[in-house]
């Protein structure tokens, strides 16, 4: 079999793959993806670094609630 045919043939079956894949095991995978990465960023990370992202992702988490109360009663 040329490259060529090879090349084609991978192309082929990662579309017949894809082609097939629900919605919910897109989630899935890209859920994995991202765990993936993150696993990878965080070990990178010094315990400053670590420390830093956690508080400004948990005030993020404790705004959310309050903005989506600002959103219910402006409708």
């Amino acid at each position: 079999m040329t490259e060529e045919d090879t090349s084609k043939l991978k192309s082929y079956l990662t579309s017949e793959m894809v082609s097939s894949i629900t919605l919910a095991e897109a989630i899935n995978i890209m859920h994995s993806l991202a765990a993936q990465e993150v696993e990878r960023n965080i070990e990178e990370m010094s315990d400053d670094e670590k420390s830093s992202a956690l508080q400004e992702l948990q005030s993020k988490v404790e705004e959310a609630p309050a903005e989506n109360r600002k959103g219910e009663t402006k409708e």
